[in-house]
């Protein structure tokens, strides 16, 4: 009796091939995802020193070409443009393969791109990894969008956007078109939260509380975040806090109508009872009550308030030994690494770390340097590697969405930074809880340093590092701010020593 075969394994990643390997190279079988990802991978060949295509790998690493690796088969290079590169269809590359689907999708029905949308045209084409591109397009509301916008049935504005759906593709399209010029700048969050505003009211059953939801919304919660957007980009937390507290004050309205009354006729026995399960959970409601006594909506009645402190922090062991951790494991995603460290050396919110740029590392000779406040912080070793190390492999950099954004951890939406989310999500995953972890780090600088040393370097108010050290016990007090370097005025009359 035949022994039976051994299984068939892809020679780079080590997953069992259930079919008939397609590629067979020099180093063995490859499945298709090594396959596709090779020949997506280019850089200067260890062989021959040329800058091409380079599929290949050498026993310690390097990349080769396909002549120096001795890849056989047909030709990778394109039949119409001559680049090197993974065909796509009838000897064509996937970059030209776009280009013409593209054409076909922006027309304006007089056979050319509508010039309007020549930007987007080039940006789309011209992206690093255009088979990216391919996947986006062949969506079927994708195209539908894009063919409206190109023949004018939809205007092309943001009123003429929102009547589009899906909303998710809708945001990404908006986003592409704002960063290459053709929409005017407008805050995206601010413009997802409106179009949420809008569907979630139509779920309010209740004519009157309905009509209330919507004058909170537009005279409160609307008229702040267009002011704080006026100021700077929205970021997520502001928008969700937001919806939070809508839907808090909805469900306060449904549980008051469960006790027979009305917002007119709430009483502080239906407060206390209100608040006095979950006083943290329900206090979200907090600036819709205020808003309803201002305007006489609701009885002035005491609307009871919670004040909230740090939690513990982790301790300084615990702390000692993540920033090992992420120093020195290579296992941890270089991303996740980073992030930890700039949490657990200088004490950064996620909030503030998903908007630096790669402005903010500042190389000064063989010095690195993190612009957080004034003046920038010295990035010792090994982090100031890995920094470097991050910022030239960046992610999300290879499609039409950030290909020469400088946001030092770029997002998968144009002009956007990575969601606050992903990354807290990559800290949790190595069991780091971020609050516990920022305020042990702002705690055990204030110990090392005088508060408004720390408050400067790291963009914190010094009023807020102040009260850190007398809740850590720190002996800083009586320490006078400023730069004690500079030369001192000399006073008439006061003896030289």
């Amino acid at each position: 009796m035949t022994a039976p075969r051994p299984p068939m394994v892809c020679a780079r990643c080590a997953r069992v091939l259930k079919w008939r390997a397609a590629y067979h190279w020099p180093e063995g079988h490859i499945c298709v995802t090594c396959h596709t990802w090779a020949l997506e991978t280019y850089g200067v060949c260890a062989g021959c020193g040329v800058h091409r295509m380079t599929p290949g790998i050498t026993t310690d690493g390097g990349r080769l070409c396909t002549n120096c690796a001795g890849i056989p088969g047909r030709s990778y290079f394109c039949l119409r443009c001559g680049a090197e590169g993974r065909r796509h269809r009838e000897g064509v590359c996937a970059r030209c393969v776009l280009t013409d689907h593209l054409g076909e999708l922006l027309d304006d029905g007089s056979g050319r791109v509508r010039a309007e949308l020549l930007p987007l045209f080039e940006a789309l084409r011209s992206m690093v990894r255009p088979r990216s591109g391919l996947t986006w397009v062949n969506n079927a509301h994708v195209q539908t969008m894009l063919t409206s916008l190109a023949r004018g049935e939809v205007e092309l504005s943001h009123d003429g956007l929102d009547q589009l759906t899906p909303w998710r593709s809708v945001a990404y399209l908006r986003d592409l078109l704002m960063d290459n010029g053709v929409l005017p700048p407008a805050d995206r969050q601010l413009i997802l939260f409106q179009r949420w505003l809008r569907e979630w009211l139509t779920t309010i059953t209740n004519a009157e509380q309905r009509k209330l939801l919507n004058r909170f919304a537009t005279w409160h919660t609307l008229r702040k975040l267009r002011a704080a957007a006026a100021q700077r980009a929205l970021g997520p937390g502001s928008t969700a806090t937001a919806r939070e507290g809508l839907r808090q004050s909805a469900k306060f309205l449904l549980w008051l109508a469960d006790r027979g009354r009305t917002i007119g006729q709430c009483r502080q026995a239906d407060l206390d009872a209100w608040y006095g399960t979950t006083a943290i959970g329900r206090r979200t409601t907090n600036a819709f009550l205020r808003w309803c006594v201002a305007n006489r909506t609701m009885p002035r009645l005491s609307i009871p308030h919670q004040r909230t402190e740090n939690p513990a922090p982790i301790s300084q062991h615990r702390r000692i030994g993540l920033i090992r951790r992420a120093m020195t494991d290579n296992a941890i995603p270089l991303r996740a690494r980073v992030v930890t460290l700039l949490m657990l050396l200088y004490a950064q919110p996620i909030s503030r770390i998903m908007h630096l740029t790669s402005d903010d590392v500042i190389r000064d000779g063989d010095q690195v340097l993190l612009r957080l406040g004034s003046p920038p912080s010295p990035v010792p070793e090994p982090f100031a590697g890995l920094l470097l190390e991050h910022l030239a492999s960046r992610e999300n950099t290879t499609t039409a969405t950030n290909p020469n954004g400088a946001w030092l951890f770029p997002g998968r939406r144009a002009g956007q930074p990575l969601h606050p989310a992903t990354l807290g999500k990559q800290l949790s995953a190595l069991g780091i809880t971020t609050l516990h972890a920022r305020t042990a780090t702002i705690r055990q600088l204030v110990l090392q340093a005088p508060p408004s040393v720390v408050a400067g370097m790291l963009g914190y108010h010094v009023v807020h590092t102040e009260a850190v050290a007398v809740q850590a016990g720190g002996t800083w007090k009586k320490y006078a701010p400023g730069d004690h370097t500079r030369p001192q005025p000399k006073i008439p009359g006061q003896r030289t020593p």
